[in-house]
């Protein structure tokens, strides 16, 4: 068997390999997209629940009223916080994707030049061969 053909399979497989490494990288990706999107919303309304709550601050509220802004606006941080650590953990999990993806990337790249190099050597001796093939016929006719 030919090394190209020992090879192909091995070929066929890092290239899946490398595509499903792929495809979780753009989705990791996306999910830490979303996952930042999140937080930026928890903080906007956050900024935005605030502003109210000072703007009513000065026009005066109840101390019930009061109370029920801050342990909102407590919730509001707290949600923040956690969220902060999901979107780093998406983020841990993004690079790990990406690290799986580019080791599995350089794999098929490899594979790929190894294939090619096989391929070039197999035209190179096919040539040689009809060179020689060509050469003996030559010899043969002025022997003739």
């Amino acid at each position: 068997m030919s090394p190209i053909k020992r090879f192909k399979p091995v070929q066929r497989v890092a290239e899946s390999r490398e595509h499903k490494a792929a495809k979780a990288f753009n989705r990791s990706q996306q999910q830490m997209q979303d996952q930042e999107a999140r937080l930026e919303e928890l903080k906007r309304y956050h900024a935005e629940y605030l502003q109210r709550f000072q703007q009513s601050a000065q026009t005066g509220i109840s101390v019930a009223q009061l109370h029920e802004y801050r342990a909102f606006l407590a919730k509001l941080e707290l949600a923040i916080e956690e969220q902060e650590k999901v979107v780093w953990a998406s983020q841990q999990h993004h690079s790990n994707h990406k690290e799986q993806w580019q080791q599995k990337h350089i794999r098929s790249q490899v594979l790929d030049k190894v294939v090619a190099r096989y391929q070039q050597k197999s035209v190179k001796a096919v040539e040689f061969r009809e060179q020689q093939e060509l050469d003996d016929r030559s010899q043969r006719r002025d022997k003739d």
